[in-house]
């Protein structure tokens, strides 16, 4: 049984400037919001595991600062790496993880190395791992129709052929547009109902298992023809791994994942009004123990124990090329920066033939991993929109640019006789 941190929210974040559950997200207090989320939902902690995972520090640091990089939005200009990473991405926390060592670690925007910062998105991928394991121990088929998992979705037609795969790779072809600038579009009606923001007149908040039976009834693609970001699928998946283990999610989250990690401080799970734990985007901790969750995927699934956590071909899948991922990718999917990339199992492969992939979250939250260098790095960010080409172009000049930088520090680091 999971402890439950916040049962009645206060929905306030700071009274005296009127910031709450209304206008969290807003850029001038973004930062203050997402390190607060305790005060605006319902809060469960995921506990902690018995052994905490060492996070060695590299004899070679990494000066982030002394790196430069061309400046996407004056183009004849170059900025450092404190510019770029505070004035370009609005970064409040980043680490970076190279041979099993951290050679960077820094926080800025007032966040401290004590502070749980939401994760968004990023959350999306650890439901992921999870459903990963339910798969390797022969519970959860992926090409089975997601109706033999969520009994619901049997009487309704939008829903027959939706495999469990089309679900994980948001290629359902439901009827859902997650355009943040758009109030009508549908993800707003959802966001309300699972206690993001205030209700409408006449709306309530019935929670995201609600709100997915009752409003992902149309269909406007084939199922596997299109990939269409849909964040509340993830929640559906979530839904369908409660119902094979017979066990809330939150309690999964803990046992299957989080206590196996070695993280060294309790991980605190929003959840909506009705508890289910919002498993599209709202997991918060620190940024240690993001990194140390993270770093299964580093390790072909493996924690620092050597247990296999995660299903190491789950991941050996994940960066290799596939046609249908990168053609439904691009079908009704714009991707200026990453032409060629690809979305799969809940994770952004953006650069399949590289080796690398990355988890991502609105506002600035990932994990990126350079497989063939052993390098991971994992931010958190108030990144003023929720996304864009310019926040993707930033991001791939610091992973670029950090992953060079290894090179180089490998070029001049002392031969072993």
């Amino acid at each position: 049984m999971v402890q439950i941190i916040t049962e009645q929210p206060s929905f306030t974040v700071n009274e005296p400037f009127d910031i709450g559950q209304k206008n969290w997200d807003d850029p001038d207090h973004l930062a203050v919001g997402q390190l607060s989320m305790v005060n605006l939902f319902r809060t469960v902690a995921i506990e902690t595991g018995e052994l905490v995972m060492p996070l060695p520090k590299s004899e070679l640091p990494l000066d982030i600062n002394a790196l430069t990089f061309n400046d996407p939005l004056m183009p004849t200009r170059s900025v450092n790496g404190d510019t770029l990473l505070n004035r370009r991405l609005y970064n409040d926390a980043l680490l970076v993880m190279h041979k099993g060592k951290v050679i960077h670690e820094s926080y800025r925007n007032g966040m401290t190395e004590h502070d749980r910062h939401v994760i968004h998105s990023c959350t999306k991928s650890l439901c992921s791992m999870i459903a990963a394991m339910a798969v390797d121990e022969g519970l959860l088929n992926p090409q089975a129709q997601m109706s033999e998992y969520i009994p619901e979705f049997k009487t309704i037609a939008a829903w027959q052929g939706v495999t469990v795969q089309h679900v994980w790779d948001m290629q359902a072809g439901l009827v859902f547009s997650e355009d943040y600038a758009n109030p009508s579009a549908e993800y707003w009606s959802y966001a309300r109902a699972a206690g993001y923001y205030p209700p409408l007149e006449g709306e309530e908040a019935i929670g995201a298992r609600a709100w997915a039976i009752e409003n992902l009834t149309q269909r406007n693609y084939e199922p596997g023809t299109s990939f269409v970001y849909n964040s509340t699928l993830t929640n559906v998946l979530g839904m369908a791994l409660e119902n094979i283990y017979d066990k809330p999610l939150a309690e999964l989250f803990e046992e299957k994942l989080y206590k196996k990690t070695g993280a060294q401080s309790a991980g605190y799970f929003n959840t909506d009004p009705q508890g289910f734990p919002i498993t599209e985007g709202q997991f918060n901790l620190r940024l240690t123990d993001f990194a140390r969750v993270a770093s299964l995927m580093l390790n072909q699934g493996k924690n620092f124990l050597g247990e296999q956590v995660v299903p190491a071909d789950f991941i050996t899948q994940l960066v290799t090329e596939n046609p249908q991922a990168q053609q439904a990718y691009g079908q009704d999917w714009q991707d200026t920066v990453f032409r060629n990339g690809q979305y799969q199992n809940k994770f952004w492969v953006l650069e399949p033939e590289q080796d690398r992939f990355t988890m991502l979250g609105i506002h600035g939250q990932f994990a990126w991993y350079d497989l063939k260098r052993d390098l991971m790095v994992v931010g958190m960010g108030s990144y003023p929109k929720q996304d864009g080409d310019l926040m993707m172009t930033v991001l791939k000049l610091l992973w670029d640019g950090i992953a060079m930088a290894t090179d180089t520090m490998n070029n001049n680091s002392p031969k072993e006789q």
